[in-house]
């Protein structure tokens, strides 16, 4: 059994197993902002949470959320699958998701990259993720 927009190994149902915050701003091209908000991590992929703001748009966006092929990313410089990019919104303002394969382990180093306007040179982006250690354990109570 699968689920859309799920690898088709993923183990259903899914188990998150963390969020962490990103807050990571990697700049504009063309008017166009792109932030990364968090990194949710599942059992065999993560999503990559983003923010794209138009703050004085030159070109007119043919999408509203870069599509997969507009995304690049690795950890630790291996290649991660771009499984999906989805998102909501309008011209003005727009945030989504972008499925990531396998997810990054704890303390990698990912790197990432996204052409938000085509035409334009990718944004670029790297961020060492918390390792193990620096994870605050919590119970459900």
């Amino acid at each position: 059994m699968t689920a859309a927009h799920l690898p088709d190994d993923a183990p259903l149902p899914p188990v998150p197993r963390g969020v962490l915050p990103l807050d990571v701003d990697l700049g504009d091209r063309a008017g166009q902002r792109v932030v990364l908000l968090s990194l949710e991590v599942w059992d065999g992929w993560a999503d990559l949470r983003f923010a794209r703001i138009d703050i004085g748009a030159t070109q007119r966006l043919t999408r509203r959320v870069p599509p997969v092929d507009a995304w690049g990313a690795t950890a630790d410089g291996s290649p991660l699958e771009i499984f999906d990019a989805v998102g909501r919104g309008d011209r003005r303002f727009s945030n989504g998701e972008v499925r990531l394969v396998p997810a990054p382990r704890p303390g990698s180093t990912l790197s990432i990259a996204v052409q938000v306007v085509p035409g334009t040179e990718p944004l670029r982006g790297t961020i060492t993720l918390p390792g193990p250690s620096d994870r605050t354990d919590r119970q459900q109570g």
